[in-house]
């Protein structure tokens, strides 16, 4: 029978205080991996880790704490795996900056999540597969049906490079093998974005039997739960260890004050419809307004406040095609529809974007634009998330 390890994609979310983290002053990865034997690197899918912040990663959690990393977005999806593009140096300096995991056994393996954009190019895949290190393995997770077949399958067979196993709405969730671990995403099945889910217990029943199978036919079977808001992954994922008869008394404590924080947080009227909003109007077939919208950025409080900000404490400045700039209160924002980014300055903001939820002035700019231009972009966010970047002012724009 192979092992299991479930955890989560990330950990280091401020909206998990409450239903797993005691407070914001909890040391987030120390207290999860006392939790959760494994954890999914997803902020390396946006920028380079620090050399200290991989330090940090390899000192704060125990000898038996595992990793994956996602591999940077400028390699899969900005380079799209091109050779001519010098991937190969990107890739080689990930890899280096991950050596401190990798020598002392922390990192399993390293995942590379293709763009939904991309339709199977058997060559180039190959290409790609070719120059990668025995040390530490690789997984891939395909984002197009185009790649879902037999010969998909055998190249990274050839290359014992594991086939990423997803649970989503638009592609199957197939338990493909192709090497001897496993590899499982769960990422939800909610719209807009997907992640933003709660799964029922109903639909975790079945991926008991599935990882249940997958111990049978592989050395290794990995999970990580991606729908990380309001705290999600962490009771599904203790609900699947539970499942499977695996969980510690420390997991069972956890999953219980995860409940039980969720459940009451459900219960509340504000609540189920801010879960529902979008869904609704998906649903209805009616085009959801911008403050709907908004509400898979923003709580109602915000939301509220960013409607409370008065039109003359903004000032647009137009200086460029697909480019939104404005200071609203003194801060800046600036959205960049080109490099898909989003700069902002604010003390709200900066203890939200890593999450990529917005504060009240970035709310404010949605809501004083164009109403059609605000659905368009809101929309191209929603559905392509993992593709934007909510970063602090670069230097030089602190002005507008």
């Amino acid at each position: 029978m192979g092992e299991i390890g479930l955890g989560t994609s990330g950990w280091s979310y401020d909206e998990w205080v409450g239903p797993f983290y005691e407070s914001k002053k909890t040391p987030k990865l120390t207290y999860y991996s006392q939790i959760f034997p494994t954890a999914e690197i997803d902020s390396a899918f946006y920028a380079y880790p620090s050399e200290r912040t991989v330090y940090g990663w390899l000192r704060h959690t125990g000898p038996d704490f595992t990793f994956c990393a996602k591999l940077p977005k400028l390699i899969t999806h900005e380079k799209a795996l091109k050779l001519e593009s010098d991937v190969e140096e990107d890739l080689e300096r990930f890899l280096e900056l991950m050596q401190p995991l990798s020598l002392n056994g922390k990192l399993y393996a390293v995942l590379i999540q293709l763009p939904p954009s991309l339709i199977q190019d058997l060559d180039l895949l190959e290409f790609f597969l070719k120059i990668l290190p025995r040390n530490p393995r690789f997984a891939v997770e395909f984002r197009h049906k185009s790649w879902w077949n037999e010969n998909t399958s055998k190249l990274l067979s050839k290359y014992r490079i594991a086939n990423v196993i997803v649970d989503e709405p638009l592609l199957p969730p197939d338990p493909v093998i192709t090497t001897d671990f496993a590899y499982v995403r769960w990422h939800g099945r909610g719209r807009r974005p997907w992640y933003n889910y709660h799964y029922k217990t109903g639909e975790l029943l079945p991926w008991k039997e599935k990882v249940e199978k997958l111990t049978k036919e592989v050395k290794t079977v990995l999970g990580y739960f991606n729908n990380h808001f309001h705290g999600y992954a962490v009771e599904n994922c203790l609900q699947v260890l539970e499942m499977l008869g695996i969980s510690t008394p420390q997991q069972v404590e956890a999953k219980r004050l995860a409940e039980q924080y969720i459940n009451a947080r459900m219960m509340e009227p504000e609540s189920r419809e801010m879960q529902s909003t979008l869904l609704i109007d998906v649903e209805s077939k009616r085009s959801p307004s911008v403050e709907r919208l908004l509400l898979g950025f923003l709580d109602r409080g915000r939301l509220r406040r960013a409607q409370e900000i008065g039109d003359d404490e903004l000032s647009f400045v137009e200086e460029k095609p697909n480019m939104v700039k404005a200071e609203v209160r003194e801060y800046v924002v600036i959205i960049d529809l080109n490099e898909k980014s989003i700069f902002h300055d604010c003390a709200d903001w900066d203890s939200r974007r890593s999450e990529k939820l917005f504060c009240k002035h970035v709310g404010k700019i949605f809501l004083s634009l164009p109403e059609a231009e605000a659905k368009l972009i809101l929309e191209e966010i929603h559905s392509g998330k993992d593709l934007w970047r909510f970063l602090a002012i670069p230097d030089g724009a602190e002005k507008v």
